[in-house]
C-alpha cells in the first residue's frame, strides 16, 4: 500500500503520524514535543544527539519520555547508551514508511499503560522505567561501561534520569525495585566509589604514610651476603664506574644471588623526605579532590536485571509506592517482622487446637484511586483505613503492606468463616470512607482470608494467597452492590 507522505523544514507526515525534526538550530519547548506522535533528532552533532535524547527520556511526563525517538544520519558507530533509548536510525528521510510500523506498535502499547502519581521519587523513577521497558516489549537491564556515567557504568532506562553527581541513586533504586519482587539479577561488575561525593571517577595512588604525597623516588634495597650490610642500591653507587661496593666491608658485588639480592625497595617522599618501605594507597577522587583510604572506598555491585511477571504488571496497574513508604503507619509492621510473626504463630497452631488465618485486603484499582487524589493526600487515606482494620481486628492480630495497593493480615484464634466475614465488613468500611472523603471514585475492593497449614512453611502460605489475589472476585454480591463514590 502507498503511504502519503508530506515532508517540510521541521516536519514530517507518513500516513496518519505526524513526525517532528529536531535539530541544533530551533527551540523545542516540551509543548511542541508533545505535539508530535515521533521525534527524529538530525545526527549531526554527537553531543546535540547525547543531551537531546537525554533531556526526552528523563522527562516525567509519560507523553514525553515514551515518545518514539530516531536519528537521521549518515554514517559512523552509534553511541551503545543511545542505541538503548531511541527506537531506530533512518539513513533518509525517504525511508520514514520503514519506521511507521515501529511507532504504531509504541504508540498502542503506550496507550494501555497507566499513569500514575507516585507517592515518593524511588517508586516514580521505578515506575518510568517499568512503563518504557514495557512500551518496547524489554525484558532486561544491562549495565554499559560508559565515560559520561558519574559510577562508571550506564543502565541507559534508569540512569537517563539522573546527573552525573546523583548517579550513585541508580543503584539504591534498583535495589528497591528487585526486594518488591520487580526485578531479578545476576552479578555484573564490582566498583568502588568515593565516601565523601560517591563518585567512581577514582585516580588510585601510592603516597607517603607520613605526609600523603605521591611524589616519591624508589630504589632498590640491597643485602650484601659477606657482611650482612642491608641498605639502599645508593649507597653502593660510586661516580666512577657502575661496579656496586658495599660501604661497609668496600667489597665488589659482582653477581646477584651470589654475592648479594634484593630483598626489597625503598622509597624517599620528596615532599618531606620520610623514608618508608610500605606506602599507603589513597585514592584521589576526581569529582570532589577528596582523598580515600582505598579500604574505605564504598564497594557496590553492578548488576543486571531481568523484569519479574510482577514488574510488567506494574505498567499496567501502576506503582505508587514502596513498601519502605509504608514502614512507618502506624498500626502495621514491616513485611520482614510479619513473616517472622507468622512463622511463631504457625509454631503456636502445632501446640495448640484452634484456627488461625492469613488474609489480604487489595484495592484492584490502586492506582486510578491514587492518582486521582493525588499525592499528599494518598498516605492520609492510607492512615485512616489502617485505623478501620484495627478497629475491627484484636491486638493480637498484625497487619502489613505487601505493596501499596495489598495488605496482609494475620487473624489469630479465629474460625475461616468469621475471618472472612470481618474482611468483608472492613471493605464496606473502606468504601463508605471513601465516598465520604472523594468524589467521583469508584472502589474494586478483593478480600480474603483462609486457614494457616501447620505442614507447610509460612513462605509458601504467603506465597499462595498472593497468586489467589488475581483469582479472587471483587466483593461484590447483590446484597452489597459496588459503590459508586458521587
Amino acid at each position: 500500500m502507498v503511504m502519503d507522505v508530506n515532508i517540510n523544514k521541521s516536519s514530517i507526515t507518513a500516513g496518519t503520524f505526524s513526525f517532528g525534526i529536531m535539530n541544533s538550530i530551533e527551540h523545542w519547548p516540551n509543548e511542541r514535543v508533545m505535539g508530535y506522535d515521533a521525534i527524529i533528532i538530525d545526527a549531526v552533532d554527537p553531543e546535540f544527539i547525547r543531551k537531546k535524547v537525554f533531556k526526552l527520556r528523563g522527562h516525567h511526563n509519560q507523553d514525553i519520555f515514551l515518545k518514539p525517538i530516531f536519528l537521521l544520519k549518515s554514517s559512523g558507530k552509534l553511541d551503545p547508551v543511545l542505541n538503548e533509548l531511541i527506537d531506530g536510525v533512518l539513513f533518509s528521510l525517504e525511508q520514514i514508511d520503514l519506521i511507521v510500523g515501529r511507532v504504531q506498535e509504541i504508540f498502542l502499547k503506550s496507550n494501555d499503560i497507566l499513569a500514575i502519581k507516585s507517592t515518593s521519587f524511588e517508586a516514580e523513577i521505578i515506575n518510568k522505567v517499568i512503563n518504557f521497558m514495557t512500551s518496547r516489549d524489554k525484558k532486561k537491564l544491562a549495565p554499559i561501561p560508559y565515560i559520561h556515567s558519574g559510577i562508571g557504568y550506564f543502565i541507559p532506562e534508569i540512569s537517563v534520569n539522573f546527573g552525573i553527581n546523583d548517579e550513585h541513586n541508580v543503584l539504591r533504586i534498583m535495589q528497591i525495585a528487585e526486594d518488591e519482587g520487580l526485578f531479578t539479577s545476576t552479578f555484573s561488575e564490582r566498583v568502588y566509589l568515593c565516601t565523601n561525593c560517591n563518585g567512581g571517577y577514582l585516580n588510585y595512588r601510592e603516597v607517603c604514610p607520613k605526609c600523603s604525597s605521591s611524589h616519591a623516588n624508589t630504589e632498590d634495597m640491597i643485602h650484601h651476603f659477606t657482611c650482612a650490610y642491608v641498605g639502599p642500591i645508593s649507597d653502593f653507587q660510586n661516580t666512577i664506574d657502575d661496579d656496586l661496593n658495599c660501604p661497609k666491608c668496600n667489597k665488589t658485588l659482582r653477581h646477584i644471588g651470589v654475592d648479594y639480592d634484593k630483598p626489597s625497595v625503598l622509597h624517599t617522599c620528596q615532599n618531606c623526605n620520610h623514608r618508608y618501605q610500605d606506602y599507603h594507597v589513597k585514592a584521589k577522587c576526581l569529582s570532589c579532590h577528596f582523598e580515600n583510604p582505598v579500604e574505605n572506598l564504598i564497594s557496590k555491585e553492578i548488576r543486571n536485571y531481568v523484569i519479574t511477571r510482577k514488574g510488567i504488571s506494574v505498567a499496567y496497574n501502576g506503582f505508587i509506592s514502596t513498601s519502605k513508604d509504608f514502614d512507618e503507619i502506624p498500626g502495621t509492621v514491616k513485611y520482614d517482622v510479619f513473616k517472622i510473626m507468622l512463622r511463631y504463630e504457625i509454631e503456636r497452631l502445632r501446640q495448640n487446637d484452634y484456627t488461625s488465618n492469613i488474609g489480604f485486603v487489595h484495592i484492584s484499582n490502586a492506582g486510578e484511586i491514587y492518582s486521582r487524589i493525588g499525592v499528599d493526600r494518598q498516605k492520609s487515606l492510607i492512615s485512616e483505613m489502617i485505623e478501620i482494620l484495627r478497629q475491627n481486628l484484636r491486638s493480637a492480630d498484625f497487619i502489613s503492606f505487601y505493596d501499596a495497593s495489598t495488605l496482609v493480615l494475620s487473624m489469630n484464634e479465629i474460625p475461616n468463616k468469621i475471618a472472612n466475614k470481618i474482611l468483608n465488613e472492613i471493605a464496606n468500611l473502606t468504601t463508605v470512607l471513601l465516598k465520604r472523603n472523594f468524589k467521583s471514585i469508584d472502589i474494586e475492593i478483593k478480600t480474603n482470608a483462609v486457614s494457616l497449614e501447620t505442614q507447610i512453611s509460612h513462605e509458601l502460605q504467603l506465597q499462595n494467597l498472593m497468586k489467589s489475589v488475581d483469582r479472587t472476585p471483587t466483593n461484590n454480591n447483590p446484597e452489597n452492590p459496588p459503590k459508586s463514590i458521587d
